[in-house]
C-alpha cells in the first residue's frame, strides 16, 4: 500500500468517525432537550400548586366539584389569572409538542375538566385568555379519551 492509499484510508475512517460522533451528539441532544422541556413543564405544574396558589387554595373544593368563583374576593381573582398565566406556560410547551400529550393528561387531565366551568363567557370569548382556555378544552377531550382506554393500553405510555 502507498501513502496515497493510506491517506483515502484514514480520510474515509476520519469521515465514518465524524459522522458517528455527529448522529450520537444528536441523539444525546434530542433525548437531553425532552427532558428539559420535562423539567419546565413539570415546574410550571409545581408553580400552579405552589403554597398560596388558586390551585392549592381551591383544590378541595375543585376536587369535590363544589368550586364556585367569588368575583368579589379580588386576591382570589388575582391567583385565578396568575394560574391561567401559568396554564399558558404549560399551552405552549404543548402546543409545540415539547411534552407528550399522554404526559400532559396524566398530570393535569382530570384538573383541566373542572378548571373550564370555571370561565365566565367573557373569559372565554377574550382572545387574552383563548390560548389557555383552549389548552384546557383540549386537554379534558384527550384525558375523556384517554380514560377510555384499558389498564394495559395506558401502560405503553408510562415511560
Amino acid at each position: 500500500m502507498d501513502s496515497s492509499t493510506l491517506r483515502d484510508y484514514a480520510t474515509v475512517m476520519a469521515a465514518l468517525t465524524a459522522l458517528l460522533v455527529f448522529i450520537l451528539n444528536s441523539v444525546v441532544m434530542v433525548r437531553n432537550r425532552r427532558i428539559s422541556n420535562l423539567a419546565r413543564f413539570i415546574e410550571s405544574h409545581d408553580r400552579l400548586f405552589s403554597r398560596d396558589s388558586y390551585l392549592a387554595t381551591n383544590v378541595l373544593a375543585l376536587e369535590r366539584g363544589e368550586l364556585v368563583r367569588d368575583f368579589s374576593d379580588q386576591a382570589m381573582e388575582r391567583r385565578f389569572h396568575l394560574m391561567l398565566l401559568e396554564i399558558e406556560h404549560m399551552a405552549l410547551l404543548a402546543n409545540h409538542r415539547a411534552v407528550p400529550r399522554h404526559t400532559q393528561v396524566y398530570m393535569f387531565g382530570s384538573y383541566s375538566r373542572r378548571l373550564r366551568v370555571l370561565f365566565t363567557e367573557k373569559e372565554r370569548q377574550s382572545m387574552f385568555w383563548e390560548l389557555a382556555i383552549r389548552f384546557l378544552d383540549q386537554l379534558a377531550e384527550d384525558t375523556d379519551r384517554y380514560e377510555k382506554l384499558t389498564r394495559e393500553q395506558r401502560e405503553r405510555f408510562w415511560h
